[in-house]
């Protein structure tokens, strides 16, 4: 694996004069009013149970202005009331005590007291991930005042060089994403106090350079780009000053990382060049697997946000503090190793390009809002766990464990993929399918399988019966995207509507699944019934019977259905039969709905129905006399 460029951290561009951006908080300094109100506090002093207001505020202006100055506990309550913002009004911090046999559990609000023994450990740390023989490297960085600090970039060199260098299945992982495939051009950010430059890879002396990416959100920012106008002039300058905010932060980033070469999309791709987008767009993947490490703008929602969130950051939300010689208040956890905010993903994992960037890249280095955090094949770490942990939400491990895992398990992480794929945000709805090209590109060269328009030739049967979480709409693009039969087509968070393969009996067969004239088609042999759209969800399978006597069919629509839709005479084609969920009798009955078009056929949906009463396919010996040939 390379090591970093061994230049120096010089002072330079975007470097405050005064020790601002380098300067350190303070921890365990109490304000005046927190200080009495732990002498005055009866709980504290004794085990039993119950609960007491242990510090008010007039309103949440109080609160801040009291954390800003330096109080460590105030700090401590305005982490966690931020996830409540805006909050109206006085706030009140209660003390609770539970016991639970022998023990006594003490809370302010939603933070937890311990013991002073069972405070958080800063020594070192040598079964982990990480280990720091000088503990500085991670001390000084969780107490920062700005992600832009030395102790910070100090940390990132750390975990980056590490890695590098001993993180076996980091390097396997970068090994096995070797190809000859590199960006055709990449930004020079040269020394400090300089501008940077775009470079063509051609014309350096190494064909081969390391180089970072980034990874961003755009956010619909009017921003400087590649364009076939200036390419010339950006070839010998950028000036700084035309950069967006985040891309300042990255050159600087990069710089103090000691790397020279960073790739940027909307600097190193012609953005109006339709053949220069088609070309850099197909080997995306491979831009991202082959770079040492990607730097990722986690909480900016655009481009001019930046990286290092100095007005929101305040290290004191995330450190315990000591209240008494007895009791320390343990510290938020508001950003975690599995990167999320709760349930919800942050501004940059809700783009779509971004699920394929997270997965390749080998390392990644984000930078939010209140902190900085690493990822990689092996580990997930943050400020406050900076020696690292496996996380059970890293993709990008999941990702590179594939090889070692059944075809079962690939597939199951593969839909997981497609979950979170679909859920994100496109500003081009044309790039459905090649923004996560990358992905399906390492499945394959992994499995062997064979990719058709998004879905799986090897696992055809299962993968075509895919649903639409909310329904939405299938976006007009300027060319021929995908088959209707492929998700790729709809908007919308696509899930898989069938379970394990024990517990599950084809009643359908693939023929065929290929492109004719540039269109996917797929032939299948199945029993088919005509029924009628009867409502946003339902079918109607009386058609030639009184209604009353047949069971109404539930479906999922691709796209959500109008009024005109009601009453058009649509088709059921019978895929599967499937147990109860105990695995007894078979149940239900699964399959697409379809609408003739011409002599093809358009999929409109999938279908279920329980098997009971008059279902719509009764007996296994109709089936035969049901089965149609279609394409």
């Amino acid at each position: 694996m390379e090591s970093a460029d061994p230049r120096p951290a010089e002072k330079g561009f975007l470097d405050i004069a005064d020790d601002s951006v380098n300067s350190l908080a303070t921890e365990h300094i109490l304000c005046l009013l927190c200080q009495d109100s732990v002498s005055a506090s009866y709980l504290l002093q004794s085990p039993s149970r119950g609960s007491e207001d242990f510090r008010q505020y007039p309103d949440y202006d109080a609160l801040e202005s009291s954390s800003n100055g330096g109080c460590h506990l105030c700090s401590l309550y305005l982490g966690r009331v931020q996830q409540h913002y805006p909050i109206v009004g006085p706030i009140t911090v209660t003390l609770q005590v539970s016991r639970s046999g022998e023990t006594a559990r003490k809370t302010l609000g939603d933070l937890v007291i311990l013991p002073t023994e069972d405070a958080e450990d800063s020594g070192a740390h040598t079964d982990t991930p990480f280990s720091f023989s000088n503990t500085t490297n991670f001390v000084d960085a969780r107490i920062a005042k700005s992600l832009a600090s030395e102790a910070t970039f100090s940390l990132g060199r750390e975990w980056l060089q590490q890695c590098s260098q001993k993180h076996h299945r980091c390097m396997e992982a970068a090994g096995a994403a070797r190809t000859k495939v590199r960006p055709s051009r990449l930004i020079d950010v040269g020394s400090d106090g300089a501008d940077p430059k775009v470079v063509i890879r051609q014309e350096l002396n190494d064909t081969e350079p390391v180089y970072l990416t980034l990874s961003h959100c755009w956010g619909g920012a009017d921003i400087l780009r590649l364009l076939v106008e200036n390419i010339d002039s950006l070839t010998v300058r950028i000036p700084m000053s035309a950069l967006p905010k985040t891309f300042q932060d990255v050159v600087r980033i990069t710089r103090r990382l000691r790397y020279q070469y960073i790739w940027i999309d909307s600097l190193c791709i012609l953005q109006n060049s339709i053949s220069d987008w088609r070309s850099c767009s197909a080997i995306m993947g491979e831009i991202y697997s082959n770079s040492v490490c990607t730097i990722a703008a986690l909480t900016a929602r655009n481009s001019n946000e930046g990286c290092f969130f100095d007005h929101t950051r305040n290290p004191l939300f995330f450190r315990p503090c000591r209240i008494s010689d007895r009791w320390y208040l343990d510290a938020n956890s508001n950003v975690g190793v599995d990167l999320r905010e709760g349930l919800s993903p942050l501004p940059l994992h809700t783009r779509a390009w971004v699920v394929q960037e997270r997965i390749l890249a080998p390392r990644t280095l984000y930078y939010g809002s209140t902190g900085l955090a690493w990822e990689c094949a092996e580990c997930s770490a943050t400020e406050r766990v900076p020696w690292g942990e496996v996380s059970r939400f890293s993709p990008k491990a999941s990702f590179f464990n594939i090889n070692l895992q059944s075809d079962a398990e690939i597939y199951d992480f593969w839909t997981d993929i497609q979950i979170s794929y679909t859920r994100c945000l496109l500003t081009r709805f044309d790039d459905r399918l090649v923004a996560i090209s990358g992905v399906i590109k390492r499945i394959e060269m992994l499995t062997g399988w064979t990719n058709v328009w998004g879905l799986w030739r090897e696992r055809m049967l299962e993968d075509i019966l895919w649903f639409v979480d909310e329904p939405m709409r299938r976006p007009e693009t300027d060319q021929y995207l995908a088959p209707t039969w492929s998700w790729i087509g709809v908007e919308g968070r696509v899930m898989m509507a069938i379970g394990s393969p024990e517990r599950r009996r084809w009643v359908a067969g693939v023929v065929d699944v290929g492109t004719a004239d540039g269109r996917g088609y797929i032939r299948f042999t199945a029993p088919m019934k005509k029924v009628k759209c009867t409502s946003q969800n339902k079918l109607n399978a009386g058609m030639e019977m009184p209604a009353p006597m047949w069971e109404e069919v539930d479906w999922d629509p691709d796209v959500s259905p109008t009024a005109d839709d009601l009453g058009k005479e649509l088709w059921c084609l019978l895929m599967a039969r499937l147990p109860e969920y105990l695995g007894g009798m078979e149940a239900f009955d699964i399959g697409l709905v379809l609408a003739p078009t011409g002599a093809e056929w358009t999929r409109l949906g999938v279908f279920r129905q329980l098997r009971q009463g008059n279902s719509l396919f009764p007996e296994d010996s109709m089936l035969e006399a049901a089965e149609v040939v279609i394409v």
